[in-house]
């Protein structure tokens, strides 16, 4: 009974907790997103209203009137409050920020202040140098704003902003039916899940051993379940969209109606227009799913010139009619509006990419889970089986493994919950840091959180002398909980950078314990695979954390993502004191495997008095490989949120990224390492191909510019990281330094020289983001210049030298 308990437990329990997890989030997610696409649609409809008070305005400037004196400005802001009853409220704000004019409600009015706060001015000074316009969710006050700007007739200078604000409950009313629709569908397709992993988990086990095939069934239901949601989730989506596009556009075509109606109604004819071309470009450029607007002219009328702009309807695209007043040669021509079609797929793709996002991370998410819980109560009930014959005790072993693997997951869970916006956070903050340029500003949390992780690491043997591997771990956890924390609830960049480095330094200092657990797990059993759920556990926290964090950023802001992390390193603190038992068996293996590392470990006594620097062939390895590679790698944590951010992109384009090159480290690096042992090649050339690629691939998006550009650098990085760590690794192994001081010390350089690279990457990456795309395109240079060199130094010695063998 206790058997099929623990079984039913081991197998019903985490799958349950993942899917239903999955689909809240799937859920959220779609919603999310269909959230912020009809909020687009309907600011961009906003601008439209808004325009006519910035041109009205722009007319008085022209005449002599000034945005600071300007008479009659509140009348003009009621106007358009009254024309936008949707609206919080609207204000006039000047190029430093300072609020002039504010009407509203008293909300609107509190939240707006007296000034703009800095980020949205460094925003609007940014986006007015090429976008007509700009609207953003403000997450942590649940509203949206639109930002339009103001010019000088004469010289097309920036003279004040237009603010027209509304609450997210704007949008309640486009979202409602597929908010519904939504929560009904997946409300039933989860306790469908349910009660078939119910039935499943108690069917008999398949195997004569007694482990049932859990797993798969497992992974099988969870996607059936999510490819089911991402299915419906996109016919769904296209039509509630479809619907918002059609209503957004009935909001221009009455704006429309009634500028063309004020004009007719003072005499004037179709004929008399001038102009309208250049307002209806003016429209196209605000609406994105516009694609062309134009009046269409009854059979018979002679109307001369063209009544129109913008681009005809193609294939799928729809077309909207809304007849206008009637003139006084009785002309009464009908408004057209093309909407594209193209620009609606893509929104709706997203929707697409976002669940086969989640249905991938939530298969891994399901696989960890079961693997630790199947592992923790499985064996207790076969451990006197297991253990005749053996002297140590697998049982306790392989629960220490267990638990090592699913807190390694945690810990990096935790920390890459952020990874996807930490460098967009210093853009939002009110005041700047020390007078840096935004892309200085950005790199610094990055690079302090890498430097006080390398700092963390040299300390690393200090510490674990006077501590054990357990409260070292747990030490580690709660400073890092404590930086996540502080990143969350601080709203001050010098206090932010302070809590990211704290963060880099719990982190690895958890890692360091987590080492020595190892460790003590291989003196109990030499042969453990514990680096390999060491590993397994970092890469798929990495690739699940920075994936939920970028979509969980969008839905509910970074901050709140931040407090989210705390909780999780928390919950790492609770599992490792209460679920990660220390490894317990007959300490005779030490032995055995003290003489298989021997090789590698015991520092030649002959040169035991030269320092490791000494060895040039080490030196330069250092200095042309690990740090330069390590640099350019942060391309991905660093480099590209802001490039992603700069597009308009949301935080789970980030996260996406992160997938990519997760996928590649995690299925294409055995494949590919295999092949590089196997080859038989010397080991230099495997490095060198990784560096190149590795350039050729920042080389590339220096070159195209653009976001399709970007992922096929970061698809390219994987690439070359997926086979590039494990080849400067057995690079590093083949050393004369090896031979002369064991592995350990020249590793431990190797780790922090990589560690520095990480330090330098985002410095590097911001000079070249001031620089545009040629600054990348010499980073990519410099690597492949370094490679060369370090080629040129290395490759004829390293023929000439005997192999070292052993482990490490």
């Amino acid at each position: 009974m206790q058997r099929k308990t623990g079984r039913f437990l081991a197998t019903f329990l985490p799958s349950v907790l993942l899917i239903v997890a999955a689909l809240v989030f799937s859920a959220g997610v779609n919603l999310g997103t269909f959230r912020r696409d009809c909020g687009d649609a309907l600011f961009s409809t906003f601008g439209v209203a808004g325009r006519k008070v910035v041109t009205s305005i722009e007319y008085a400037v022209k005449y002599g009137k000034t945005i600071e004196n300007f008479f009659g400005m509140e009348r003009a802001l009621s106007q358009l409050k009254t024309y936008l009853p949707q609206a919080d409220g609207v204000a006039v704000a000047l190029p430093d920020g300072q609020v002039a004019y504010a009407i509203g409600t008293y909300g609107f009015k509190d939240r707006i202040g007296d000034r703009l706060t800095g980020y949205e001015q460094r925003r609007t000074a940014g986006e007015f140098q090429h976008s007509p316009s700009f609207n953003y969710h403000d997450t942590d006050n649940r509203s949206h704003k639109l930002f339009l700007p103001i010019r000088d007739p004469g010289d097309g200078r920036w003279i004040g902003t237009l603010v027209i604000a509304a609450g997210d409950a704007v949008i309640d009313n486009y979202v409602r039916d597929f908010e519904r629709h939504t929560l009904i569908f997946v409300g039933g397709l989860g306790a469908v899940a349910i009660l078939l992993l119910g039935g499943l988990a108690l069917l008999p086990a398949r195997n004569a051993s007694g482990r049932p095939h859990s797993g798969r069934t497992a992974l099988a239901v969870a996607a059936l379940v999510q490819i089911s949601v991402g299915v419906t989730g996109y016919g769904a989506f296209s039509d509630a969209y479809l619907r918002t596009v059609e209503n957004t556009t009935g909001i221009v075509e009455n704006i429309v109606a009634t500028d063309i109606a004020s004009i007719i109604g003072r005499g004037a004819t179709y004929r008399s227009f001038s102009g309208i071309d250049d307002y209806f470009r003016e429209i196209i450029a605000i609406v994105p799913h516009f694609k062309g607007m134009s009046l269409a002219v009854p059979e018979g009328a002679d109307l001369p010139g063209s009544l129109g702009s913008g681009q005809p309807a193609a294939r799928g695209d729809l077309v909207t009619g809304r007849a206008l007043a009637t003139d006084a040669d009785l002309v009464t021509p009908t408004l057209r509006i093309v909407i594209d079609s193209d620009y609606i797929q893509r929104n709706v793709l997203e929707v697409v990419a976002n669940n086969v996002t989640i249905l991938i991370i939530s298969l891994m998410f399901i696989y960890e889970l079961h693997a630790f819980f199947s592992r923790r109560m499985r064996r207790p009930m076969e451990a006197k089986t297991e253990a005749e014959g053996v002297g140590s005790s697998p049982a306790a072993t392989d629960r220490s493994l267990a638990g090592l693997r699913f807190l390694t997951f945690m810990l990096y869970f935790g920390m890459f919950l952020s990874a996807s916006f930490v460098p967009v956070i210093m853009q939002t903050f009110d005041s700047g840091l020390f007078g840096l340029a935004p892309p200085q500003a950005a790199a610094i949390p990055v690079s302090a959180e890498m430097l006080c992780g390398a700092l963390a690491i040299l300390l690393a043997g200090r510490i674990s002398a006077r501590l054990p591997w357990r409260t070292m771990t747990a030490a580690g956890l709660a400073v890092a909980a404590l930086g996540a924390l502080t990143s969350g609830l601080t709203g001050d960049p010098v206090l932010f950078v302070v809590a990211r480095g704290l963060l880099g330094a719990g982190t690895m200092t958890a890692l360091m314990g987590l080492y020595r657990l190892i460790d003590r797990v291989r003196r109990v059993d030499p042969a453990t695979g514990a680096y390999s759920d060491l590993f397994s556990g970092m890469y798929v926290g990495v690739n699940c954390g920075a994936v939920v964090g970028s979509l969980l950023a969008d839905e509910i802001g970074p901050h709140a993502v931040f407090l989210i992390a705390a909780v999780v390193l928390t919950l790492g603190i609770a599992q490792l004191l209460l679920l990660t038992p220390e490894p317990t068996g007959e300490a005779a293996p030490v032995a055995a495997a003290a003489a298989a590392t021997a090789a590698v470990d015991k520092p030649d006594a002959a040169a035991a008095g030269r320092r490791v620097w000494s060895d040039g062939s080490f030196l330069a390895f250092l200095l042309l490989v690990s740090v330069p590679t390590s640099a350019c790698s942060m391309f991905l944590i660093y480099y590209f949120p802001l490039f992603a951010s700069g597009l308009g992109k949301p935080a789970s384009t980030v996260g996406q990224a992160f997938l990519l090159y997760g996928l590649c480290i995690v299925y294409l690096g055995p494949l590919l390492s295999r092949l590089m042992r196997s080859s038989g090649v010397a080991p230099g050339l495997p490095v060198l191909a990784s560096g190149l690629i590795m350039a050729a691939g920042l080389t590339t998006f220096a070159l195209t510019g653009s976001l399709m550009g970007a992922f096929l650098a970061i698809l390219l990085l994987g690439l070359s990281d997926s086979f590039g760590l494990t080849a400067q690794q057995r690079y590093l192994e083949r050393l004369p330094v090896v031979g002369t001081h064991g592995l350990a010390v020249p590793q431990s350089y190797h780790l922090n020289a990589r560690k520095i690279g990480q330090v330098i990457g985002p410095m590097l990456f911001s000079a070249a983001a001031v620089a545009g795309g040629a600054g990348a395109t010499l980073i990519g240079l410099g690597l492949a210049a370094a490679l060369l060199l370090h080629l040129a130094l290395s490759f004829l010695s390293l023929r000439r030298r005997p192999v070292v063998t052993g482990t490490a």
